[in-house]
Parts: C-alpha cells; sequence; structure tokens
C-alpha cells in the first residue's frame, strides 16, 4: 500500500513539473513574440515617420555670395544656406533647392507652382506685393548710388544726364526707372551686378544703383573702390516670398514663427554678421514695405 502510494505521488510530482516546464517555455515564447510585436510596430512607426516627411520645394538663383551660391555638386552657402539649414533644423522638413537661372525665372517658377518658396534675399516691394505675399522682414537693407571715388558727383541732381547702370531685376531697378526722367538719367541694365560694378569702376558707366551689401562685397571680392552718395534712394525690408493662394499663406505662416523664434534667439543677427559683416536685422523698419504693406 505505501509503495502504491509513493508512486502515485511520484507520477503527480512529475506531472507538475512537466507543467509548470511547458508553462514557462508558453511564456518566455509570448514574452519574446511581445517584444518582437513591439520593436515591429516601432519600426513601422519610424517608416510611416520617414514617408510623410514634409518637403518643401524653394528656389534660388543661386548666383554668388554673400546671399546665394550654389555649386555644380549641390553645396549651398550664403545668407539663404544657412537660414534654410536653421528652418531644416527646427521644423524637421526636408528642404529641396531648386535653381533659377535669375529673379525673373524665379518668380516665374513661384507663379507657376513650381517652387514653393522664393529665397534670394529678394526686397519687400510694392510690385511684388501686388502679385504675391511676403514673410515678414528677415533683415534689412539700402538701395544707393556710387560713383568712383574721385567723382565730382554729390547729389542725384550732379548727375542730371549721366548713365545710370541698375542690375536686372533688382529693387532699385524700378525706382530708377521711375526717377529717370525726373533726371534725364541714361538707364543702363545688367544682368550681372559684377558686370555693372566693373563699368562704373573703369568710367564707362557714371553710377550704379544697388545694394550698400552687393558694394560692400564688390568692393571687397573685386578690389573696386566707390563712393557712396549720401542721399540714398531708399531702404528695403528682406523676406521669402509664396504665393498669394490658401497653402502660400499657411506656409508663410508657419515660417514667420520660425523667423519670430531665429530673432528672438539672435541666430538671424549672426547670420547676417557673418556674411555681412553687420547685424542687418537692426535696420528693419516700419517706415519700409513689410509683409502687411
Amino acid at each position: 500500500m505505501m509503495k502504491k502510494l509513493f508512486a502515485l505521488l511520484l507520477v503527480a510530482m512529475m506531472t507538475f513539473t512537466l507543467l509548470a516546464a511547458c508553462g514557462g517555455k508558453d511564456a518566455a515564447a509570448t514574452g519574446t513574440q511581445t517584444e518582437e510585436n513591439k520593436t515591429t510596430e516601432e519600426n513601422k512607426t519610424e517608416d510611416k515617420q520617414e514617408e510623410t516627411k514634409r518637403k518643401v520645394v524653394i528656389g534660388t538663383t543661386g548666383g554668388g555670395e554673400p546671399y546665394s551660391y550654389l555649386q555644380d555638386d549641390g553645396t549651398w552657402t550664403g545668407v539663404e544656406a544657412e537660414l534654410w539649414a536653421e528652418v531644416e533644423k527646427r521644423t524637421g522638413w526636408e528642404i529641396e533647392v531648386k535653381q533659377v537661372a535669375d529673379m525673373a525665372s524665379l518668380f516665374g517658377e513661384l507663379g507657376s507652382g513650381r517652387i514653393e518658396v522664393a529665397a534670394n534675399c529678394a526686397a519687400i516691394t510694392a510690385a511684388r506685393l501686388e502679385t504675391y505675399i511676403a514673410s515678414d522682414p528677415i533683415y534689412a537693407d539700402a538701395q544707393v548710388i556710387i560713383v568712383k571715388p574721385d567723382s565730382p558727383y554729390q547729389t542725384f541732381e550732379d548727375l542730371r544726364g549721366k548713365t545710370m547702370g541698375v542690375t536686372a531685376g533688382q529693387a532699385s531697378q524700378a525706382t530708377v526707372e521711375a526717377m529717370a526722367p525726373d533726371y534725364d538719367w541714361e538707364v543702363i541694365t545688367y544682368e550681372d551686378s559684377a558686370a555693372g560694378f566693373q563699368d562704373c569702376s573703369l568710367g564707362r558707366i557714371e553710377s550704379y544703383a544697388n545694394t550698400v551689401t552687393n558694394i560692400e562685397k564688390a568692393q571687397r571680392n573685386q578690389g573696386l573702390e566707390f563712393r557712396m552718395l549720401d542721399e540714398k534712394l531708399f531702404g528695403n525690408n528682406v523676406g521669402w516670398w509664396f504665393t498669394d493662394t490658401e497653402e502660400g499663406h499657411a506656409l508663410r505662416d508657419e515660417l514667420n514663427e520660425v523667423i519670430a523664434e531665429m530673432h528672438k534667439d539672435g541666430v538671424i543677427s549672426e547670420i547676417c554678421e557673418k556674411w555681412f559683416y553687420e547685424d542687418l536685422t537692426q535696420l528693419i523698419s516700419d517706415e519700409w514695405l513689410t509683409s502687411d504693406k
């Protein structure tokens, strides 16, 4: 009887041990499956985030520093490059850069919808605001007239009947052309500012209208020397440009928030000082055209 009882107890113990072992294996298998499922779901989420990453297509002429210089290998430098690198970092967007031939083509691409933002350190002007909308000012610049250092010309009136060079598509072109009849200026248009600066330096034209930053760049990079007239044509706030559509307004508003942050923490000031050798954010003025005109 005792042997039979002992045998029964032994069988019961072996059965319990076997069940416990199977249960442990099932639990382990379940745990492993749970971890695998968790990892799979995380990977799916990451893949989905990559797939839905927002892309913003911007256009720039990429013609030269300090504004925007886009090399053949895709390397982008200048003020615009650094501003957009900061935007990309802060928003997580993918910024696609499209190079266009000139300013006229730039706004043509914007109007056709082939780009979403025109980004070429473009002045906020009344003519542009008739068709497009602008961001809040990023920095400001002044349009002035230059002459040779030893020139006798001191005022606009002194230049009456003389030649005046302008860069095609730049804000000063429209201003000079509007003023030309009053001063009898012969306006000569250049596709490339560098060629205009060179002609002014050589005396082929008596004066040239351009931005202070572009003039200072020419003096440093081309080894030229000019004198700016005390009278300024005007000052302009500079911004980014968008289509006057629901999508354009939405993108403009989002970027205005980023611009405000970059002004607040001083990043735009640092970028301006690096490329223009002065903080041009300090020149932003409500007296000049803004996004709200």
